[in-house]
């Protein structure tokens, strides 16, 4: 008989909860922001209010910290 080695695989990893229901956060944030943004007329306003020329401050922001993990290359392993 002819042993097998054995080796030390250990079992995927399941995902989160968070990253399970990711597509589902995404869609109820979205509908949550254009709910508020249909009942409460102030925010839009407001954030209408911080562009400079045609660039929407918040929005430039937020597309940086989205792209820097990218764009500095972070490994998340």
């Amino acid at each position: 008989m002819v042993d097998t080695p054995v080796t030390n695989h250990s079992a995927p990893r399941q995902l989160s909860f968070l990253d399970r229901w990711l597509t589902v956060w995404i869609f109820a944030a979205m509908a949550l922001g254009v709910l508020l943004g249909t009942i409460v007329p102030g925010p839009p306003a407001w954030l209408d209010s911080l562009s400079l020329g045609s660039t929407n401050i918040p929005i430039a922001i937020g597309l940086i910290l989205m792209m820097y993990p990218l764009l500095s290359k972070v490994k998340y392993e």
